[in-house]
């Protein structure tokens, strides 16, 4: 048994033989790796070296001789581009007068009026003894809204106040009728038209309005005939 003990004693702990072996194999394996590395880095820059030195092609572009034009000769130089110059414009000729006999005004004229154009018209005679007379036609009033430019509008001067329907007045009914008027260029009227009813209450309002005198209205500082409005109330109270 001491022999036994005194074997196990002696022996050395671990594996000897294989820590010796991975030291060389570990000095192997990095110079091998080196070397590689270094190989490779080597490699790479014969292959850029070899690419450098490689030949590029050049595209040239051969133009015949016949299509170059001659070159301008150094001696000689180019005349100045020439400059169009405007031609003067002659000023404008003052306008002599030219005499020329005086002409003679006509004669004065008068206007005959309205009863002596009645007088002188002539007569047409038609089947013997009956005779057709031509009047003199009366001035066209404008229909009803029918635009007509004044310069002032035609003014009441004397109002007609309405008489209150007795049936209206029982029954309660009040308000305002609007009445368009057509003002003649004598400042009466001569049509009127409801714009605005109130039943009970319209005849007596046109009634009233067309007894009203305006001063009529002017155009040019002259009178003509114009459509107005004119409001007539009728309140109970």
């Amino acid at each position: 048994m001491r022999t036994g003990e005194n074997l196990f004693e002696f022996m050395p702990y671990g594996a000897p033989e294989l820590k010796e072996v991975a030291r060389k194999y570990m000095f192997r394996g990095v110079m091998v790796g080196s070397g590689a590395s270094i190989l490779v880095f080597l490699l790479s820059l014969g292959g850029n070296a070899l690419m450098s030195l490689k030949p590029h092609e050049t595209r040239v572009v051969i133009v015949p001789y016949r299509e170059l034009a001659a070159p301008p000769p150094l001696t000689e130089k180019a005349p100045p581009p020439q400059v169009a110059i405007a031609q003067p414009v002659a000023p404008p000729s003052v306008a002599v007068p030219v005499p020329v006999p005086d002409a003679e005004a006509p004669p004065e004229q008068q206007i005959a009026s309205q009863e002596e154009l009645s007088s002188t018209t002539a007569s047409v005679a038609a089947d013997g003894d009956q005779q057709l007379v031509v009047a003199p036609s009366e001035d066209e009033l404008p229909q009803f809204g029918q635009y007509v430019y004044v310069e002032e509008l035609p003014e009441a001067v004397s109002k007609a106040l309405p008489i209150y329907p007795d049936l209206a007045r029982e029954a309660g009914v009040d308000g305002t009728v609007n009445v368009q008027a057509l003002v003649g260029k004598d400042g009466k009227v001569k049509d009127t038209k409801v714009v605005k009813s109130v039943p009970m209450l319209d005849a007596a309002a046109v009634t009233a309005v067309r007894q009203w005198v305006f001063k009529p209205a002017l155009s040019n500082n002259q009178p003509v005939a114009v459509w107005v409005m004119v409001p007539v109330r009728f309140s109970l109270h």
